[in-house]
């Protein structure tokens, strides 16, 4: 059961776009909300990789993740330190991203 006042904020669904450039791209400082203290992310096309501590991911350093997998981001650090860079190179992949108010609990 998710905890009381636990909801989406209004008008966040965000997509990131992610392509293989190293540093990896974050979400961006004027896409993430004031009161966001947890997000989901849907990732859209392919596999990522992704750090939430601001290091760079590498194709072979940070936690991947496959299209159609759901990444959760549960505290404000890890929102605004995330980065990704797509694992195969090629085209921008997507994640979409969606922001909450707080963590459920």
């Amino acid at each position: 059961m998710a905890s009381l006042g636990f909801s989406p904020l209004p008008g966040t669904l965000v997509t990131q776009a992610v392509n293989g450039t190293a540093g990896g791209s974050g979400i961006g400082s004027g896409n993430i909300p004031s009161g966001a203290r947890y997000a989901e992310g849907y990732v859209r096309t392919a596999s990522i990789v992704e750090t939430r501590d601001g290091t760079a991911p590498t194709s072979t350093k940070g936690t991947e993740w496959d299209e159609g997998d759901i990444i959760l981001l549960r505290s404000r650090y890890e929102i605004v330190n995330f980065l990704a860079i797509e694992k195969a190179g090629g085209s921008s992949e997507t994640i979409d991203w969606q922001f909450y108010n707080r963590a459920p609990n």
